[in-house]
């Protein structure tokens, strides 16, 4: 699926990072390992670039249509106060999003 079909019809949810690691090499850069659910699926997945400092819980948008269709906002911590995103994400994230 392309960026116009997550754009098409986005929603969004949390991504519960579950780890990180640096890759070294040519191309030498940090990975984020992250899952999010959406219904009753749960995806593992991995995004390049640091995370914020302290963050845990990362916005995740994904196309309604397939879920595995996903951007993970490294820099963009969800909120403390939001305890879980609805079981179909949200059609708007709950909270202002830089550059959204």
């Amino acid at each position: 699926m392309s960026s116009h079909a997550l754009n098409a019809n986005p929603r969004y949810t949390i991504g519960y990072v579950t780890g990180t690691d640096y890759v070294v090499g040519p191309s030498s850069h940090s990975v984020a390992f992250f899952t999010y659910s959406v219904g009753d699926s749960t995806y593992h997945s991995s995004s390049d670039g640091d995370l914020a400092e302290g963050c845990t819980r990362c916005l995740v948008k994904f196309a309604a249509a397939d879920p595995t269709n996903k951007e993970f906002f490294n820099k963009v911590c969800v909120p403390d106060s939001i305890a879980r995103a609805p079981a179909l994400g949200w059609t708007e994230p709950p909270f202002p999003v830089p550059g959204e």
